[in-house]
């Protein structure tokens, strides 16, 4: 889902792929942030019990956050929509939509930034499962990855 964001977001990737490529990635990632959900449903199901913190309120704010960024970012992208959903009868409203659609996009890329480094340690015990003998140790890897966001952070303003 990373790799479809950075390729949804950075400017040149976007001209790279063009405009067909990014709307089936944004349908992608809409699936994978449903998905994403399916698969941690328990979340969901603790969000009323227990007490709350003032990690845990930041936490549920950034996700509720989210939620509104990805949701503006696919009602605007089903408004602008031209190759993936040609038989939607849409017309009208095209600048007001590619505001919103900005804005959904690049606020949701911050905040989701923020959700990955919140849960970053889970994020890392599970690549150590996946990768039992990594050509390159997780920590490298990491700041290779941290070392590449300046350039995509840039595209951003």
């Amino acid at each position: 889902m990373t790799i479809a964001l950075l390729l949804l977001m950075a400017h040149e990737a976007y001209e790279l792929i063009g405009q067909t490529a990014h709307e089936w990635l944004g349908i992608g990632t809409f699936t994978l942030f449903v998905l994403h959900h399916i698969l941690n449903r328990h979340w969901h199901r603790g969000v009323f019990k227990g007490r709350y913190t003032a990690m845990r309120w930041m936490q549920t704010t950034l996700v509720i956050l989210i939620l509104l960024t990805m949701c503006g970012s696919m009602v605007s992208g089903i408004l602008l929509s031209r190759y993936a959903l040609p038989f939607l009868p849409l017309n009208g409203g095209g600048a007001f939509a590619r505001n919103i659609h900005m804005l959904s996009a690049y606020w949701g890329f911050v905040l989701m930034s923020l959700h990955l480094g919140f849960h970053w340690s889970i994020v890392v015990g599970m690549a150590k499962k996946i990768v039992t003998k990594p050509l390159i140790s997780i920590n490298i890897l990491s700041v290779l990855l941290l070392c590449s966001l300046p350039d995509t952070v840039c595209t951003l303003f």
